[in-house]
């Protein structure tokens, strides 16, 4: 396998949970060659989307890869034309992997996003109905699912168990969406919940983010420290954007987990299917305010070593389930379930959960 990756990359975030096991796999053998050609990167530096264009088709050109692997091309124009001098440059495989949440009319697919979900052998969405309904409205021909995942390379490991007094008993991560015409999806009750959580929960109630205000309220949080604001409650919580999107789950929920926390999150379709009946002690849902908040206090409610047992169970979990990197050979391997390339002994070990927790 020769591998050209265009990530989703800006300013100075890297795609860490991909370039790292990119290069584990090539040192170990399992593909032959990888090239990275970050094209939103490229274009935000240099202000000439047209050139970074173009160099795109330039390097499936002269890199000759056997598989391309795309990320979130919302802002860097690609249109049809685009992958049809692609499709003339080389002789590929396209593997398209869309992880933004997108309505069909308020915050639709963007244009490039459909034109690579035409383009590609196979989709990769964080939602199986909307979401997924999106690309096939577009052409897409084989559209699948996946979850959001964690970055072991960005989040390093720490035990739950070291974490047995904690400032909060509920955290909530979200920027306060409050716009003048038409915002995201249920933003009125993201701010409903969170008004409902600091009446329910006062002082043990800790808010992380943009444009909130009130005693509950701690400001901004950069995305790479939001472990670290997890970790400072028992039980972390959200009301998605996308209430209604079967199968999905922000990268909150994976964050979180992976933290040592207990997540308790606003219900989708499809939950009984990936947790049980709210039978992980670790993961909590329900499709309205009162019933979730009940279901918070019972967690919290449980004895230290209960709750730390939870947590526990919650970093082995989002290990198994939820980490990037393994997401990455998910992908590498979509076609016909087969094992194209084998995850290596080589596999950076470090940021795995050990045994002895």
């Amino acid at each position: 396998m020769r591998l050209l990756y265009v990530p989703n990359e800006d300013g100075d975030f890297r795609q860490l949970g991909f370039r790292r096991p990119l290069q584990n796999l090539l040192d170990a053998g399992r593909i032959a060659a990888v090239s990275v050609y970050s094209l939103q990167w490229r274009i935000r530096r240099s202000g000439n989307a047209e050139v970074e264009r173009r160099g795109l088709i330039e390097r499936v050109e002269s890199f000759k890869p056997s598989v391309i692997l795309m990320q979130h091309l919302g802002a860097t124009g690609l249109q049809d034309k685009h992958f049809r001098l692609m499709r003339q440059a080389g002789s590929f495989e396209l593997i398209y992997h869309e992880a933004d949440p997108y309505s069909r009319f308020v915050h639709p697919l963007p244009r490039a996003a459909r034109a690579a979900g035409r383009a590609a052998d196979v989709v990769f969405t964080v939602g199986r109905g909307t979401f997924s309904e999106n690309f096939v409205r577009a052409g897409a021909r084989d559209v699948r699912w996946v979850p959001h995942v964690f970055e072991p390379d960005r989040y390093p490991f720490v035990p739950a168990r070291l974490s047995s007094t904690r400032e909060f008993d509920v955290v909530m991560i979200a920027n306060r969406n409050s716009p003048r015409m038409r915002g995201l999806p249920g933003w009125r009750k993201r701010i409903a919940y969170a008004q409902y959580l600091e009446g329910r929960f006062g002082s043990r109630f800790a808010l992380f983010g943009a444009g909130w205000d009130g005693p509950s309220a701690r400001g901004p949080i950069p995305f790479s420290k939001q472990d670290q604001a997890i970790r400072a409650g028992w039980v972390s919580t959200n009301w998605d954007h996308y209430a209604d999107e079967p199968w999905y789950f922000s990268n909150r929920l994976p964050i979180s987990l992976w933290a040592g926390s207990i997540h308790a999150t606003g219900y989708h379709p499809g939950y009984e299917d990936i947790f049980p009946n709210n039978t992980r002690p670790f993961v909590k849902y329900a499709g309205d305010f009162d019933r979730l908040g009940d279901l918070v206090e019972e967690a919290l409610n449980a004895s230290i070593s209960e709750r730390l047992a939870a947590c526990i169970e919650a970093q082995k979990y989002a290990s198994r389930y939820m980490r990037q990197d393994d997401q990455l050979l998910q992908m590498l391997n979509w076609r016909d379930g087969g094992r194209v390339v084998a995850r290596p002994d080589e596999w950076d070990l470090s940021v795995n959960v050990p045994d002895e927790l």
